[in-house]
């Protein structure tokens, strides 16, 4: 194995996260096995841009994924912020299960009780289960060192586009709005394998 491997710009893989990785699906899905070549086949990876910067805030490595199964790696470089700093709690279209695997995130919970919003911080380290019900909204603000690397699994079907944002000051839901122009661009700048 060559070590590290640039797949592209801004992404590299290295022996350590596809170990970390390998030794996350054998407890958390034991009915995948990861190789070395899957994890440096860069066809598997996707650089998401953030919404303000259009920088990548995290590398994607899917296993798979269907409307009833997700399995995903993700290599974080920048907490999800996608307010530009502000609070703009987002849910998710998959009730699933993150896996710490290295490093670890804060985030911040937000729960609507009786017209008054609740916002809960709490950490997750390396062996941590983070649950992500499909009507929780949250934001991860903070990536705990050296590196942190998650496995997302899902727990039950998905809705693909069904998620949304929560916001803080008025306690309202938005669905998630289709990607800006200024999205799709650096998706597809980032992503030029796919």
């Amino acid at each position: 194995m060559i070590d590290p491997v640039i797949l592209l710009p801004g992404l590299t893989v290295t022996v350590r996260q596809y170990e970390s990785a390998a030794a996350g699906l054998a407890v958390h899905a034991p009915d995948v096995t990861l190789t070395w070549e899957q994890w440096t086949d860069s066809a598997r990876w996707g650089l998401v841009p953030d919404e303000e910067t259009c920088r990548p805030y995290k590398a994607e490595f899917t296993l798979q994924e269907h409307p009833d199964l997700l399995r995903r790696v993700n290599l974080w470089y920048e907490p999800d912020l996608r307010g530009g700093g502000a609070p703009r709690p987002h849910s998710h279209p998959w009730p699933f299960t993150a896996h710490i695997l290295s490093g670890g995130y804060t985030e911040h919970r937000y729960t609507l009780t009786g017209g008054d919003l609740e916002v809960v911080e709490a950490a997750h380290r390396p062996g941590d289960a983070n649950e992500l019900p499909r009507d929780l909204f949250h934001e991860v603000t903070d990536l705990h060192e050296p590196e942190t690397l998650t496995l997302m699994v899902a727990t039950a079907p998905g809705v693909r586009g069904g998620w949304g944002y929560l916001d803080p000051d008025t306690g309202r839901y938005t669905p998630a709005p289709p990607p800006s122009d200024a999205w799709r661009q650096a998706w597809r700048a980032l992503n030029p394998h796919r």
